[in-house]
């Protein structure tokens, strides 16, 4: 199974067309056929923005309703329903063999998906369709391994050194505890503990570095 993170933009899409234009973040929750739910926040805190958003959408050719369900002086929560003569960027991903983890953001232009594929021709396929259908891809994560948690990679005290150090406050600003009280607790030497704990951050941070390389797929 491969996990990734997909930006993506066109033209004369509608989601895409406005955002650009007014300063909202769009978050869509749920979905059904050619209707969305979700809600609309004004980056600028303004409720003039949410009004200018819901006006250049009713003007849209490719939306057939828009009713606003709650509203907050930042936010409005609403429910759209669109009308494409081509497929949307969420039937594409549905299309190619891959789905879409909800929410589905989009800001200043820019749609973004998490999207889980079953398996690496699949996401060949998903990234086939999306170029062939829209302006700009752009992959912003990829994981061969979505479901994999720390302690899949780290030894058992590694694993219990590291969540130590968590609850302890030891990776806050200023930090709240010491290696020597971590050490303390582990029983073991304050050496010891910081050498256990530079081995379970190298092991996380090359979890996500080499699982988030793009040239093992050859997506360069």
């Amino acid at each position: 199974m491969i996990r990734s993170k997909i930006a993506i933009s066109t033209k004369k899409y509608y989601s895409c067309e406005i955002t650009k234009k007014i300063p909202v973040k769009i978050s869509i929750l749920a979905i059904n056929g050619p209707e969305g739910l979700g809600f609309i926040e004004a980056l600028d805190n303004k409720k003039e923005t949410l009004e200018e958003y819901v006006k250049q959408m009713k003007r849209s050719d490719q939306i057939i309703d828009i009713s606003i369900t709650h509203k907050t002086p930042s936010m409005y929560w609403n429910k759209v329903k669109h009308k494409l003569d081509y497929p949307s960027i969420h039937d594409s991903i549905l299309e190619s063999g891959s789905m879409t983890i909800l929410p589905i953001t989009i800001e200043n232009g820019i749609q973004y998906h998490n999207i889980l594929s079953p398996s690496s021709d699949s996401f060949r396929n998903l990234l086939a369709k999306l170029k062939e259908r829209f302006t700009d891809i752009d992959i912003r994560a990829l994981s061969s391994k979505p479901t994999e948690t720390l302690q899949d990679f780290l030894t058992d005290k590694q694993f219990e050194a590291i969540m130590l150090a968590h609850r302890k406050g030891y990776y806050e600003i200023p930090r709240k505890c010491t290696l020597l009280e971590i050490g303390k607790e582990l029983g073991i030497k304050r050496v010891a503990c910081q050498e256990r704990i530079r081995r379970a951050e190298l092991r996380i941070i090359d979890f996500y570095v080499k699982t988030n390389l793009f040239s093992s797929y050859g997506f360069y």
